[in-house]
């Protein structure tokens, strides 16, 4: 009895520290950063550093980490590695990110303070915009960059990365709502747009969920131009 149950203590030792070896993984601001870089799309270790500011070497550790704890993998393309999500690792942000809205009031007052500043605090629940887009009531404006909008994105939405609203607002509607959608919660592309659109007249709200939590809620995703 004695023997199994020092077994048993081994097995429970050996699970707990590889399921603690993958969840340090998430524990670091920057590495939860380039998760979410990644849910918009394989991206080479340079262009993750830029996205993420800070310096490739830095990048490039946070990477291996992300590595070893089996959240990532790479892939060579001539002579760039790039990196890609493990299947599944997009759902486990959505719920991380829902856990730490619930329970860090320092989050939540944290976005509460920057949306209100940029005049952007309403948002729209994906179920809603589902119902707007259907019916021709919304469009909605996809504020990243070109490669990530054709990697995938929201069904009928719009590519308008953020540096060229400025200079395409005159190709917008006045008759619909506008809605806004980035990368996620994180991510300022989208409270920008809306404080420029309201700014110019128009109706405009933010989508705070991504194609991560649009995808979780039964939307079609769509890739390509």
């Amino acid at each position: 009895m004695l023997n199994d149950r020092l077994t048993d203590r081994a097995f429970k030792d050996s699970a707990y520290l590889a399921m603690a070896e993958v969840s340090k993984a998430f524990a670091n601001p920057k590495r939860l950063e380039l998760l979410e870089l990644l849910i918009q799309g394989p991206r080479s270790v340079d262009s993750l550093a830029g996205g993420s500011g800070q310096p490739i070497a830095s990048a490039s550790q946070h990477l291996q980490v992300l590595k070893r704890g089996g959240l990532v993998r790479t892939q060579r393309r001539g002579k760039r590695i790039v990196y890609s999500l493990v299947p599944g690792v997009d759902q486990a942000m959505v719920q991380i990110r829902a856990l730490a809205t619930s329970c860090s009031p320092t989050l939540r007052e944290t976005r509460r303070s920057f949306f209100e500043t940029h005049g952007a605090s309403e948002d729209i629940s994906p179920q809603t915009l589902q119902t707007e887009l259907a019916q021709g009531r919304a469009l909605l404006l996809d504020l990243r960059p070109a490669p990530e909008f054709e990697h995938a994105h929201i069904a009928g939405a719009l590519s308008l990365p953020i540096d060229q609203l400025p200079h395409r607002l005159d190709e917008l509607p006045r008759d619909r709502l506008l809605v806004a959608t980035c990368r996620g919660p994180q991510c300022t592309f989208a409270p920008q747009a809306v404080e420029l659109l309201r700014a110019e007249g128009f109706r405009a709200v933010r989508l705070e969920a991504c194609i991560a939590e649009w995808r979780l809620a039964g939307g079609a995703i769509e890739s390509g131009r």
